[in-house]
């Protein structure tokens, strides 16, 4: 019994040791994850508001359907925005699981956005 308590008692302490840095990884993790789903939103952004603005630029607000699109791509770009911005505040308070919630749900918004303005655009181009 005697000759088993002493490895025990090293593995307790050597296992505590190695769980000691877990913490300082999942943050380390959690900022990667908060930095890409952030760039993610970033540049999905950029491309849905070109699309949105072809959409616009080809008649899509006067086309009796393709006017709605618009309309839903507009709110879907406002939420994302949002979003987008609480996750960047909580990124600089070093939040990063909240970071990284907020910037997936922009990209998500944005991906919606995306959807609404690309429909507006097919619509209004005649469908092609």
């Amino acid at each position: 019994m005697r000759k088993l308590v002493l490895p025990i008692v090293a593995l307790l302490l050597l296992s505590g040791r190695a769980f000691a840095g877990v913490p300082a990884l999942q943050q380390e993790d959690a900022k990667a994850k908060a930095e890409n789903w952030i760039m993610q939103a970033d540049s999905t952004k950029a491309l849905v508001e070109s699309v949105l603005a072809s959409a616009i630029e080809a008649g899509a607000e006067d086309h009796a359907v393709a006017k709605d699109q618009v309309k839903d791509a507009q709110h879907w770009m406002g939420e994302a925005a949002k979003a987008l911005a609480g996750a960047k505040e909580a990124q600089a308070t070093e939040d990063y699981v909240k970071a990284g919630n907020m910037g997936n749900m922009a990209w998500q918004y944005y991906v919606k956005a995306g959807t609404a303005a690309v429909l507006a655009a097919k619509l209004a181009s005649g469908g092609d």
